[in-house]
């Protein structure tokens, strides 16, 4: 699991953020995902483990992906897995709050969308 650490957001305003809603899909095996979204420009209200709060049908899903989506391309540039994006966005010090359940995550701008889903920005290794 990831250690999301201790944050106590200073002035952190959690009122103007995107919330993550969880989509689900299934992949070409008949294995059911989650997906949650950031964009560009907007901080991100994203939960610490979708796997534990969200169960649609009762149903435990393990396997997470998070949508990123570019409001200067007008699309989606990707995706990558929830933990290895959450892992890098902790390390790199883009969380700005963390309320227990949830964490506020900085506005990110497009290059660092595609290098959290390609991994090759040096604050995202």
């Amino acid at each position: 699991m990831i250690d999301y650490g201790n944050y106590q957001g200073r002035n952190a305003d959690w009122t103007n953020a995107f919330v993550a809603a969880p989509r689900y899909f299934t992949d070409p095996k008949g294995e059911p995902f989650g997906v949650l979204a950031m964009n560009e420009g907007i901080e991100t209200i994203m939960p610490k483990l979708p796997h534990k709060r969200y169960h649609p049908d009762g149903e435990e899903i393990t396997k997470w992906r998070i949508l990123l989506y570019s409001k200067t391309k007008g699309d989606v540039i990707g995706d990558t897995d929830f933990f290895a994006a959450m892992k890098k966005l902790v390390t790199g010090g883009y969380i700005l709050d963390d309320n227990g359940e949830f964490v506020l995550i900085k506005a990110l701008t497009l290059s660092e969308l595609d290098a959290l889903m390609r991994g090759g920005s040096a604050a995202f290794r």
